[in-house]
């Protein structure tokens, strides 16, 4: 994430408007007005949304992306204190994980608890954002986040993304080569294993006649003109490659820029972006204590767990929330032990046969983490306000005996 909120804004000059500002004792300058479609049309970039699962509904939930953004609160779930935040502090945005709504919708009723919610947010004009399961096969994912506060190395997610790759063929005129590939490089540069800004050009000679109604940039109406040219091929994943043509049309000179764009047999895979992760502890460590170090790290409301407390863990992987329908990928990619959320007896058992450990905390324990994760992203990309919603609590208790 190198490029700062301005450059940001530079980039989207259709999505924001320039305000005067003053600047004592020097000229008068101009501020960039940040639209919530920008905050969220930025999140989509490092998010897509076509990572959610098909039953999902990630995305907005209540809509009014035109609005100029005022703040932004972080929350797991939408709440009445998630709402709060946001109608006391004036932020017009809550970006949460989990989503309001799941199914369509025959009517809404005000008078019902969700009602009451949805009436003043609409009221209040705060627009709601999900990031359900996008977010979590993200490179920002809870899955990791639990991993690398493990102190896990050489983190993979457990079920790799799939990326559809084309290539895109574009033919330049001598001198534009570097803006138009500057451009490709930055809404079209999928790494290959360890490397990025991979690119190939040749040079030739072009032709074209201009037609009656063109507005040549090179050459003369109705002459056929030869003009030194380059082609430019790099590789763009799929849900990219509307954005990266138009950013390439926007900075050719060419008033009809040639290209070409092919689809490729291989379609790779991705070693950030998946459901879940998986790495390794530097040296084994025995499953009791791999609790303890979880105990004193996360603090959650309880531990459960399947296996033998003196077996050596080498390979864990994590799968945020409910998980365990993951343990087939965790025993095939050779994982000593899986810590996620919800067991059942079942799984239990099947866990048991397999050889596998399984180290269960509570459905909240493995997600709260989304609120600080999410601000910590939005406050480097954004110069605005963000607060989470840090009162967000486990709808579990765990009964202690004793009197009530």
């Amino acid at each position: 994430m190198d490029l700062g909120p301005i450059a940001q804004l530079v980039e989207r000059p259709a999505h924001n408007r320039l305000v005067p500002g003053s600047n004592p004792g020097g000229p008068t300058i101009l501020k960039m007005s940040l639209f919530i479609k920008d905050a969220v049309g930025r999140l989509e970039d490092l998010i897509p949304l076509n990572f959610q699962e098909e039953w999902d509904n990630s995305g907005y939930q209540i809509k009014l992306a035109n609005a100029a953004l005022s703040g932004i609160v972080t929350s797991l779930d939408l709440t009445d204190k998630s709402a709060d935040l946001a109608v006391s502090k004036g932020f017009n945005l809550i970006l949460i994980h989990h989503p309001l709504f799941f199914r369509p919708l025959s009517s809404i009723n005000l008078d019902s608890n969700d009602g009451k919610l949805v009436g003043r947010l609409i009221e209040n004009k705060i627009c709601v954002y999900a990031m359900h399961t996008n977010f979590d096969s993200s490179a920002y994912s809870m899955s990791r986040y639990i991993l690398n506060k493990l102190e896990i190395k050489e983190i993979f997610p457990l079920i790799p993304n799939k990326r559809k790759l084309y290539k895109l063929s574009v033919f330049i005129p001598k001198g534009y080569i570097n803006a138009v590939r500057d451009v490709l490089f930055k809404y079209g540069n999928p790494k290959i294993g360890n490397y990025e800004n991979c690119s190939f050009e040749t040079k030739g000679k072009g032709s074209f006649k201009p037609l009656e109604g063109s507005n040549p940039f090179i050459g003369e109406s109705l002459k056929t003109t030869f003009t030194d040219e380059s082609k430019l091929e790099i590789l763009i994943e799929e849900k990219f490659i509307k954005k990266a043509i138009d950013e390439m049309k926007a900075v050719h000179p060419y008033e009809e820029a040639a290209f070409d764009l092919y689809p490729l047999y291989d379609f790779g895979g991705n070693k950030t972006e998946g459901m879940g992760a998986v790495g390794n502890f530097e040296s084994k460590i025995a499953l009791g204590d791999l609790l303890s170090k979880m105990q004193r790290l996360f603090s959650p409301i309880f531990i459960n767990y399947c296996g033998n407390l003196n077996k050596k863990i080498k390979k864990v992987a994590a799968v945020s929330g409910s998980g365990f329908s993951y343990i087939d990928s965790a025993v095939k990619s050779g994982c000593d032990a899986l810590i996620s959320s919800e067991l059942t007896h079942s799984k239990a058992i099947k866990a048991n046969k397999s050889g596998i450990c399984l180290i269960e905390m509570s459905h909240f324990d493995t997600e709260k983490y989304f609120t600080s994760i999410t601000k910590d992203i939005l406050s480097k990309e954004f110069d605005t306000e963000v607060i989470e919603n840090i009162y967000e609590n486990n709808p579990f208790f765990k009964y202690k005996g004793g009197e009530l």
